[in-house]
């Protein structure tokens, strides 16, 4: 019986530690992006594995699967001016993908979240990248598939791109 409860929960240490990986992954899609797509094969892959979602938007679901945010909270975690998130936002709500909601008791004030789509879309390309990580590490013994989510994640860190702030929009001297 304690065997069967000490192997349970390194299991579930083990689904942690790829969840964690998944997120990572995911959080950085657009990096990846920019290194999958450098070769052809590699960008099948990403298509494949994004269900056609581009980078900039599976990223933006990967942030909205927190929770419902205002606008300009999602540029700041994206580290993209609030317009360039308010078109982004429009495409994936023409993806049906995220929807915007009036926030109460402000109903001036507009939060955007996923939709169901929006989650089953992010669920499948989960699903997939999980499929395809189990795939890589299932030829690795379980103390080595440790190490590799391990350095993998330390990898994963060296991705992060400095949190950058949009730049000030410049009035010109004739319209102040």
């Amino acid at each position: 019986m304690l065997v069967d409860d000490v192997a349970q929960a390194a299991e579930r240490e083990r689904e942690r530690e790829v969840d964690e990986l998944l997120d990572l992954l995911l959080s950085r899609s657009r990096e990846l992006a920019g290194l999958l797509h450098s070769r052809r094969a590699a960008g099948g892959l990403y298509g494949w594995l994004a269900g056609g979602i581009p980078p900039v938007q599976l990223q933006a679901l990967t942030v909205l699967a927190g929770g419902d945010m205002r606008m300009r909270e999602l540029a700041r975690r994206l580290g993209l001016a609030t317009s360039t998130v308010t078109r982004l936002v429009d495409r994936l709500e023409a993806a049906g993908l995220a929807e915007r909601r009036r926030e109460r008791p402000d109903r001036r004030s507009v939060l955007v979240g996923l939709s169901g789509a929006g989650r089953d879309a992010l669920h499948a390309v989960r699903a997939r990248l999980r499929a395809l990580v189990g795939e890589l590490v299932s030829g690795l013994a379980p103390h080595e598939r440790g190490d590799l989510l391990r350095l993998l994640a330390k990898a994963g860190a060296a991705l992060t791109l400095p949190t950058l702030e949009p730049a000030p929009v410049r009035v010109r001297a004739d319209e102040r």
